[in-house]
Order: structure tokens, then sequence, then C-alpha cells
């Protein structure tokens, strides 16, 4: 079993280490998705927690499409997360058919040398993900698909999922959005995908903008790991 909670702070970061939890998704504004953290945040909390650091690499939330100049930030913030000690980074491209842009892709991939990849929720944009997760499945590089498993409803939500883990080979599916104390354990039973990723679930009053509560975080790792 395999949990990530997300930080937006260094005392989210130590509360989540303090959890149990086995990996963090570092982002700034939440409330816009998440988007790429101050190099000076990434770097406290790296050096202040010993579990996995992974980083989101996006530069703005007006859509998952991006400009040459937005490629070439990308470049240079996975860069300098690399030298920041980072565990890996999180990231995704489109093309304005909301399809995967590959040459994207291929560009950033060459400047993740090192670095564990998660392709993001962007994946649940595109018209299949299960044909994107196959696509995917070419890239070694790749490590996670972070996935609520498209739009719909529950039902045709989870059975996405399901085609997506045939679909990505050695890719592991990450499943998030949503998820909660409440509805866990029988998304687990339904998936089993044994990783899952957490966001206003451990939040005080599940919310976007307030801390991580520790007790929250707890029972969801004990509930888990058990």
């Amino acid at each position: 079993m395999y949990i990530e909670f997300i930080a937006t702070t260094i005392e989210d970061a130590l509360l989540i280490e303090k959890s149990g939890a086995d990996r963090i998704e570092l982002v700034c504004a939440l409330t816009e998705g998440g988007l790429t953290p101050s190099y000076a945040l990434i770097e406290a909390v790296v050096s202040s927690v010993s579990i996995p650091v992974n980083v989101m690499v996006r530069p703005h939330s007006q859509s998952f499409q991006y400009s040459p100049d937005d490629l070439s930030i990308m470049k240079n913030d996975i860069k300098i997360i690399s030298s920041l000690g980072a565990n890996g980074v999180v990231l995704g491209v489109l093309n304005e058919k909301n399809e995967i842009n590959q040459i994207y892709l291929e560009e950033l991939l060459t400047a993740c040398e090192g670095l564990e990849i998660t392709f993001h929720r962007a994946i649940d944009d595109t018209p299949d993900p299960v044909r994107a997760a196959e696509m995917l499945a070419q890239y070694p590089e790749i490590t996670t698909i972070l996935t609520s498993g498209g739009h719909g409803d529950f039902s045709t939500r989870m059975q996405t999922i399901h085609q997506m883990k045939k679909a990505c080979g050695d890719i592991s599916i990450l499943v998030g959005s949503g998820l909660n104390k409440d509805n866990i354990l029988s998304i687990h039973s339904e998936l089993n995908t044994g990783y899952y990723h957490f966001g206003t679930a451990v939040r005080k009053n599940s919310s976007l903008i307030e801390g991580v509560q520790l007790d929250k975080a707890k029972d969801i790792v004990n509930m888990l790991k058990i």
C-alpha cells in the first residue's frame, strides 16, 4: 500500500511524514489545482523530511495546453527541482485536441533524468484516458499516472481505471480526487491499485486553504496499512 498526501507548506510536509504516509506531493495554489511551488519551499521541505517529495510542475492554471515559453519555463523548473534534491516531478501536457502532447512531453522527459515522473490528472481531460494511458506506457521514464478515471459517474470512472491498469504496462496507477476516509476502503476493494492520493481529506475542515490535520492523516494511513 502506497499513500501520498499533498503538502503546500513545510508544516504540512512535517505532519505528513509524521502520519506515516509514504510520499509528499508538493504544490502551491491548491485552490487552482496545484501549481509549481517556490524553490525556497522545495529546498526547505526536501531538507526537512526523509520521505520522498514529488513536486508539481505546472506554470499556470489556464489549461494543460502550454505555449513554447511555458514549455521552456517547465524545463527550467524541472532542472532546478532536480538540483534541490526532490524525488520526482508531477506534470502533464495536452494539445489543442486535449490529447497528450507527445512532442512537449518528450522534451520535458529529457530534463527529468534521475527523477520519478508522475503524469497528473490532465489525463482525465483527454477524450480517452485508456488510450492515453496506453500511449504513456511507451515511455519507461514515466513511473506513475495520477487519475480519477476521467469524468462521468462513479461506476464509469471505476471501470475506466480498471482498463487503464491493463493498458499502462508497468506504470503505477495512483488513484486520486475525492478520496476520503468514508470511501477509501470501498474504492480500494473495487480497484486494489494499492496507490492512493489524498488532498482535502487530510486538511482541517476539508479545506483547500487550511493545513494538514495530523489525526485525519493518521486515520487514513491506519485504515489502509492494517
